[in-house]
């Protein structure tokens, strides 16, 4: 295990950041840290070498918008040397890491193209999710929906205006999603949503913008790479009421 805080690369194309391991070992796992400060996302990519000379590419998120905890499986390797280059910051020209790990690991979880397939829900802030985009975020993700009064304890958007939008760390391969829409009365919503992995190109997975939605809701779609789920609201039944309001949001379903 290597650390260490404040670890900076200029983004220039040329730069990388280099770790070497006391001795040649089989590694097929990565832990790493990025600097979290204002938002920021981060893209890079990390190959691995037993001699510095060859290399081979494990982790290839250069197009791939990641922040905060990286939870990183491939095929075992032997390595001695990692080397880790940022391909872009949202924020600066800076790529930083806080700190980096490499393990060997027995028990492995499913990946496709060494992007995890999770049977749990990283849509919550102990997976450093984060809500980027809706009034009151803090309500839509970690929320003791079993306590839910259909008072508070809700996100929302202005229908016609905005959405919302949630980020999780790093990719991951998804093919379901459940939330729960406010049902505190008879109402009824419409709504779609897109995924992405970078905030700028987006896919719809789920299109409910032509059927009557209440309650809670399991969403199933063709298996994909996300990392930002965008819910857009675009009716909502209650007269005088123009918002969409989500209780809670998490992916994959846990049901």
């Amino acid at each position: 295990m290597w650390k260490s805080l404040g670890t900076t690369l200029v983004l220039d194309g040329k730069s990388a950041i280099i770790v070497k391991l006391g001795a040649p070992s089989f590694v097929n796992h990565f832990k790493m840290r990025l600097w979290e400060g204002y938002n920021r996302s981060y893209s890079y990519y990390i190959s691995v070498s037993p001699d510095q000379k060859n290399w081979r590419r494990v982790i290839d998120y250069g197009r791939i918008s990641c922040r905060s905890d990286q939870v990183l499986f491939f095929d075992q390797q032997v390595v001695q040397y990692v080397k880790i280059v940022g391909t872009q910051n949202t924020s600066n020209k800076g790529f930083h890491i806080i700190s980096f790990e490499a393990y060997f690991k027995n028990d492995l979880p499913t990946t496709i193209n060494n992007i995890i397939r999770p049977n749990y829900n990283v849509a919550t802030s102990d997976k450093k999710a984060i809500v980027i985009k809706g009034e009151k975020p803090s309500a839509l993700l970690d929320g003791n929906w079993h306590e839910y009064d259909g008072s508070s304890g809700y996100s929302y958007h202005k229908i016609g205006s905005g959405n919302l939008t949630i980020q999780l760390a790093q990719p991951y391969n998804i093919s379901t999603m459940r939330l729960l829409l406010y049902d505190n009365d008879s109402r009824r919503y419409r709504y779609f949503v897109e995924t992405s992995v970078n905030n700028s190109d987006w896919e719809i997975a789920v299109d409910l913008r032509n059927e009557d939605c209440r309650s809670w809701q399991n969403l199933s779609f063709k298996e994909r790479a996300v990392v930002f789920i965008r819910i857009t609201g675009t009716l909502n039944t209650n007269t005088g009421d123009d918002y969409f309001h989500v209780v809670h949001f998490e992916c994959p379903s846990e049901v």
